[in-house]
């Protein structure tokens, strides 16, 4: 299993805007190997907030045919048009379509009048896991 985490800075008051886009499911939700979605919000500081969301995948191979499917391209409009161009530029176990970056990546492409400051895309290879077990 892998999560992908999509890390988002944002300006002070905005993030209510785009925690709101995540509270209804999505395609995304549908898709072939996907497990879940968390969406995470943290105040930094009086001038930034943080949004994180996390998907988690059976495989990268799952989460990989996702960021080709017109299900992404939809979710991420024009964003998704350049993927092809990021992939080919990219090694291939770190680039997943633009609308989530690259790993290690913190532009954000957004125009200045954005709420978005930053982002970074990381991707995780789930070690270990732990569930709630009965009480003996």
């Amino acid at each position: 299993m892998i999560i992908v985490e999509n890390r988002f800075e944002i300006r002070a008051g905005a993030a209510d805007a785009i925690l709101e886009r995540f509270r209804s499911p999505k395609s995304v939700h549908t898709f072939p190997g996907f497990v879940r979605m968390d969406v995470l919000h943290a105040v930094l500081s009086d001038e930034t907030e943080e949004v994180r969301v996390c998907t988690a995948w059976e495989s990268e191979a799952a989460f990989e045919a996702w960021t080709n499917s017109d299900s992404f391209r939809h979710a991420h409009g024009r964003r998704a048009e350049t993927a092809g161009a990021e992939r080919a530029e990219a090694p291939a176990a770190a680039a997943h379509g633009s609308g989530h970056g690259s790993h290690g990546s913190t532009a954000t492409g957004a125009p200045a009048s954005s709420p978005i400051i930053s982002s970074k895309v990381t991707r995780y290879n789930v070690v270990v896991t732990h569930l709630p077990a009965e009480a003996e």
